[in-house]
Parts: structure tokens; sequence; C-alpha cells
């Protein structure tokens, strides 16, 4: 089962947060991703600066789509040079052109070194929104409490034919997938990470 996470595009510390995507990769996460359109940083600098540190990782742009219901696909399809010829995208969120945006990403492809992926997932309105709703196989889930709470997502998920699950970023999630047969009790984590 592959495990995405994603990351927001709001951080304190620039030199913590690429430490995070690294230790994601470390952890054996199959991607990480940022929402195309939020109140944050431009997500494509920041999977930019994520290619530049990482090595396996796929970067993952994740688009809000209006419309209700799963798209079709097993796996994300990689984002290719055929962009110029699609229409305008709405990634990046900000006042430039879908064509910009779209010399924009393929940059990034290539920067990547091909590891750059684009998900389209209807929206929270539309039934979408986090805790359910799936794209091209990715399921949306939430933090883990714990170790058994994991495992039962992931398993659930395998049974509900997903190609992987898309969970929000934080300091237990990388816990849990650092060690995840370890039943200790890592209270020290809170403490560590506030």
């Amino acid at each position: 089962m592959k495990v995405g996470v994603l990351f927001s595009s709001r951080f304190e510390d620039p030199g913590e947060f690429l430490a995070d995507a690294r230790a994601m990769e470390t952890a054996g996460v199959d991607s990480v991703w940022l929402q195309a359109q939020g109140d944050g940083l431009d997500p494509l600098l920041l999977l930019a600066a994520m290619a530049a540190v990482t090595s396996r990782l796929r970067l993952g742009l994740l688009q809000t789509s209006p419309v209700a219901g799963e798209l079709q696909g097993k796996s994300p399809s990689p984002v290719t040079g055929e962009l110029q010829g699609k229409s305008p995208s709405p990634a990046g969120g900000g006042a430039q052109g879908g064509g910009s945006d779209q010399r924009r990403i393929a940059t990034l492809q290539q920067l990547s070194r091909n590891r750059m992926v684009e998900l389209q997932f209807p929206s929270p309105a539309s039934g979408g929104g986090q805790g359910g709703g799936s794209a091209e196989g990715w399921q949306r889930v939430e933090v883990p409490a714990d170790r058994d709470a994991w495992a039962s997502t992931l398993e659930r998920a395998e049974k509900d034919g997903a190609y992987g699950v898309l969970v929000p970023f934080g300091p237990r999630l990388l816990d849990i997938l650092r060690h995840p047969d370890d039943a200790i009790d890592r209270s020290d984590l809170i403490l560590a990470q506030g």
C-alpha cells in the first residue's frame, strides 16, 4: 500500500520543512503532496525545494475539482511535457495564467527528474473532503491515533482497492512510519515537537 503525505504550505522554519520531507523519504513514504490552491506559499516552489533535497520521493500537486465522484485510473499519472497543449490549469492558484503554470510544472518535472505527479480530488463540498473520497485510487485518511489505528486504516484501504492513502503530515505519523512494530510509548515526541 502506497503512502502519500499531505504537507501544509505554511511553516515557520524552511529548514525543518525540508528536513520533514527528507524524514518522510527515509521512512519509506511514496510521495509528498501540496494543495495547488490554498492560503500558504506557492506549492510549485515548495515542491522544487523538496526535489532538491530528496531523490526518491514523488512530488505531488493536489488539485481540487468541483466535480463529485471518483476519477478514473489506478495510479497518479505523471505530469509530462504534454501539458503545453492542454487547457490552462489553476495550479498555483495565483493571478498567473494557466500557460505560465504549465511551464512552471514542466520545469519542476525536469528539476525533479520526472518525479512530479498531479492528482485531482473532488472538493470537500462535493463529498470528497478529509476522511473519505478518492481520486485515481488514492484515499484521503486522517492522521492515525496509534499503530493499531494505522494498521486498520491501511487494511481498510486495501480492501477498498485503493492504490494508496493520502494522510496529513504530523510527528505522530512520522513516528509510526519509522517504528511500525515498536509499541513503546513515544510521548517524548510531544515534548520535542511542542
